[in-house]
C-alpha cells in the first residue's frame, strides 16, 4: 500500500491544479466581451421580421457567450477594448447602408398610410363590376342601376382587407385600426382630397376594359360597354353615395337615433337570452314529456316571442325616423338601418368620431358630384 501513496499523491495535485487551470481559462474567456456591434438589416424592424423574435444587438465571435440585455445592465463599465471599437465604429462610415434605397423609401411610404394604391384599385373594380347596363345578365332590367350598396362594400373589403394595411395582429383588430384611423378628425376630408381623383381615373378605366353579357333573342353575346355606358356606370354609381351620405347624417345629426340603437341593441340581447332559455326549457320537455316540463317550455316560448316583437317593433321605429329625418334618398330600410347600427357600433357615444361620421356624408356627397361631372365629361367626349 505504500507504494502507491506517493504516485497517488502525486496525481491527486496534478489533478487539482489541472482543473484550476481549466476553470480559470473558461472564466476568462465565458467574461471576455466581444463589443462587435451590428445593425439589423433595413427591412427588419426592431421587434423582429416577423414581429415576434426581438433581433440581438451583438454577435459574439466563435466560442463566446451572448449576453442578455439585462446582464448588460448590470456589468461595470465597459473596459478599454470596448471603449475602442465603439470609437471606431461612430468614425467609420457603414458600406452599402440600405437605410435611403428606393425599395425601404418605398416601404415607408405603404406603412404610412393605411389606404394604398392597391385598396384604390380593387375599389375601383367593385364599383365597376357592381354597374349593370340595361339589358345586361343576369338581371335584364329596363334600366342601367348599381347593385354596390354600403353593406356590400363592408362585407367585400371586410373579410379580406384587399390592399388595406392596418398596423394589426388580426382581422379583428386591424378593422378597429382601420376605423380608429379613419374616423380622426380631419383625416377623411384629407384622404378625399387626395384619393379621389385618382380612385375616378381607376373606375373610368376599368369601364372602358369592362365587358357584359346582352341577351339577344334566345341567345346572349359578350360585348365592351359603349360610352354611353361607361358615362351612366359614373352616374348611376353616385346614387349608392347618396343614399349612404343622407343616412349618415340623418344618424349624426339626430342623436334620440342613438339612443334608440342603444335600446334596440340591449332588446336584441334579451331575445338572444331568452331564445337560449327557451331552446333548454324545449329540450327537456321532449326528454322527460311531463306536462309540467311542457307548460315552462310554452312559457319561455312567449317570453321568446315578446322579447321578438320589443326588438321589431324598435327597429321598425328606428328606420322611420330615419326616413323622416332624411334629406336625401333613404327608400331603403334594411340598408338604412344596416349603416345605422353600423355608426352606433363605430361611434357610441364619441362626439368626435359623431362629427367625423357627419364630415363622412359631406365627403360622399362630393364624390358622388365629381361622378356627375365625370360622367359629362365623357358624354362630351363622344
Amino acid at each position: 500500500m505504500k507504494k502507491f501513496k506517493i504516485p497517488l499523491i502525486i496525481f491527486a495535485v496534478v489533478f487539482a491544479a489541472s482543473a484550476a487551470a481549466l476553470f480559470f481559462y473558461v472564466q476568462k474567456d465565458l467574461g471576455e466581451k466581444t463589443g462587435v456591434e451590428v445593425e439589423a438589416p433595413a427591412w427588419v424592424n426592431k421587434n423582429g421580421s416577423s414581429g415576434k423574435m426581438p433581433v440581438s444587438g451583438k454577435v459574439a465571435k466563435s466560442g463566446n457567450s451572448i449576453k442578455s440585455g439585462q446582464e448588460n445592465q448590470t456589468e461595470s463599465s465597459p473596459s478599454k477594448d470596448n471603449k475602442k471599437v465603439a470609437k471606431t465604429k461612430t468614425t467609420t462610415p457603414v458600406a452599402n447602408k440600405t437605410a435611403n434605397s428606393p425599395v425601404e423609401k418605398a416601404v415607408d411610404k405603404i406603412k404610412a398610410t393605411i389606404i394604398t394604391e392597391v385598396f384604390l384599385e380593387n375599389l375601383a373594380q367593385y364599383i365597376a363590376d357592381s354597374y349593370h347596363p340595361a339589358g345586361s345578365l343576369p338581371y335584364k332590367t329596363k334600366q342601367d342601376f348599381s347593385s354596390a350598396s354600403f353593406k356590400g362594400i363592408n362585407m367585400h373589403f371586410g373579410l379580406n382587407l384587399r390592399g388595406l394595411m392596418p398596423n394589426a395582429e388580426n382581422l379583428v383588430t386591424a378593422r378597429k385600426s382601420i376605423w380608429s384611423y379613419l374616423l380622426t378628425p380631419g383625416k377623411l376630408a384629407a384622404i378625399s382630397k387626395s384619393d379621389t381623383g385618382q380612385l375616378l381615373d381607376l373606375i373610368e378605366e376599368k369601364g372602358i376594359l369592362a365587358e357584359r353579357k346582352f341577351v339577344e333573342g334566345d341567345n346572349f353575346s359578350v360585348r365592351e360597354l359603349t360610352t354611353t355606358q361607361r358615362a351612366e356606370m359614373f352616374r348611376t354609381s353616385s346614387q349608392p353615395l347618396r343614399h349612404v351620405a343622407a343616412v349618415l347624417k340623418a344618424v349624426a345629426d339626430n342623436p334620440d337615433l342613438m339612443q334608440a340603437l342603444d335600446s334596440y341593441i340591449k332588446a336584441e340581447k334579451r331575445v338572444d337570452s331568452a331564445n337560449g332559455i327557451f331552446q333548454l326549457d324545449l329540450d327537456n320537455s321532449r326528454n322527460s314529456k311531463s306536462e309540467a316540463a311542457r307548460n315552462k317550455a310554452a312559457h319561455s316560448g312567449k317570453i321568446l316571442k315578446d322579447a321578438i316583437t320589443i326588438r321589431e317593433k324598435i327597429k321598425t321605429g328606428i328606420t322611420q325616423k330615419i326616413k323622416s329625418y332624411c334629406a336625401g334618398k333613404c327608400d331603403k330600410p334594411d340598408d338604412s338601418f344596416y349603416i345605422a347600427q353600423w355608426t352606433f357600433r363605430r361611434v357610441h357615444t364619441d362626439e368626435k368620431k359623431l362629427k367625423s361620421i357627419a364630415a363622412g356624408s359631406e365627403i360622399l356627397n362630393s364624390i358622388a358630384d365629381k361622378m356627375i361631372e365625370r360622367a359629362e365629361a365623357i358624354e362630351k367626349s363622344m
